[in-house]
């Protein structure tokens, strides 16, 4: 069966021995695999996958829904923005409509969020509205989308409202707060891109990949291992994403390696092998810092990328192709660079086929 998540095929022979290693029946295993919930790795290890902030935070505003409706919640059931459903606790104060989920980071034991409250509190309105409040951070340099606007990605705030109004008509005011959103910020790298004030609320597919940087490149191996054709190498979700929907690039044929793209090329046998990337990865794979190779002063390469993209579209295009070719040539692949928007920044085909 395939994963929902990863797209990795796994064989009948590994389910079984999981499942044996777990104590539990092949078809509880199955289960859990097509809730998302479970990783499987080779010789049988079960990792458990965790909760974005957004997937915490579109189910706090379904139970806060719900208890506008007059509905006593315990639990709610949503929908990802893959598609597939997941249940999670709710901790709620029916005299306010407030309702709260706990981030779980399942066996992903870097993430910062782990323990921490997503909230929503719900109040008729006369139109749909999404707001943000206390502990959600705000965006106050260009680059990372309109600045003095909340950090919640455009596809959670779609995703919310979609599961909202499957328990709740009419107009309603959904207000996204974290009681510790902002003091826990302060431990992450939010206030360096520029995000003040709280955390951002995202996630492209809903879940959190189980992995530390310490076992990642375990996993790459057990990923790639079986892509002998060709294979695509995404530094994160957004970039495969634009492989899919901007190259009609097989979705079952990327892996997301993070900070682990060259290892993953490295360890490919695959005949052809394809690195989808963002403009800041890039720099990094390369160590380029992209302040000594202009005049101006910037403080991300987001925000010299939307910058140029507005004043010197071919300068800006011409760098990131050199470092498309750069890149290419590290790795033996071929290179797409994507910025927010799903432009291509640059792009490097061995052989130019």
């Amino acid at each position: 069966m395939i994963d929902p998540i990863s797209g990795k095929e796994y064989h009948e022979e590994l389910i079984k021995t999981a499942a044996k290693i777990k104590g539990i029946s092949y078809d509880a295993l199955v289960e859990q695999i097509k809730s998302g919930r479970v990783v499987l790795l080779e010789e049988g290890k079960i990792l458990k996958r965790g909760y974005t902030t957004g997937t915490c935070a579109a189910a706090a505003s379904k139970a806060a829904a719900l208890l506008l409706a007059g509905k006593e919640v315990k639990k709610v059931e949503i929908t990802t923005p893959i598609g597939i459903k997941a249940e999670m606790e709710v901790e709620n104060d029916d005299d306010d409509c407030v309702a709260c989920v706990r981030v779980d980071s399942g066996d992903y034991k870097g993430d910062t969020f782990n323990g921490m409250l997503i909230c929503a509190k719900a109040r008729r309105f006369p139109v749909f509205s999404i707001r943000a409040g206390k502990g959600i951070g705000i965006i106050k340099k260009p680059g990372l989308g309109k600045v003095g606007a909340p950090d919640i990605y455009p596809h959670i705030l779609t995703n919310i409202e979609s599961n909202v109004k499957e328990v709740l008509s009419g107009g309603v005011e959904i207000e996204i707060f974290a009681p510790d959103g902002e003091e826990i910020a302060k431990n992450t790298v939010l206030p360096e891109l520029g995000i003040e004030g709280g955390i951002a609320i995202f996630g492209a597919t809903g879940f959190i990949e189980p992995y530390t940087d310490g076992g990642y490149k375990h996993v790459i191996n057990f990923l790639v291992a079986d892509k002998k054709d060709i294979l695509g190498v995404s530094t994160g979700e957004k970039s495969k994403r634009m492989a899919v929907e901007k190259l009609n690039f097989p979705e079952d044929k990327i892996v997301v390696a993070g900070n682990f793209v060259c290892y993953a090329t490295e360890k490919s046998e695959a005949k052809k092998k394809v690195i989808f990337t963002m403009p800041a990865k890039i720099c990094d794979m390369l160590e380029i810092d992209a302040r000594e190779h202009f005049d101006f002063e910037f403080s991300s390469v987001s925000e010299l990328v939307e910058r140029l993209k507005k004043t010197d579209y071919k300068r800006l295009k011409t760098f990131f192709e050199t470092l498309a070719e750069d890149l290419s040539q590290k790795t033996d692949a071929d290179i797409y660079v994507f910025d927010n928007s799903g432009d291509i920044m640059g792009c490097f085909i061995k052989n130019g086929k």
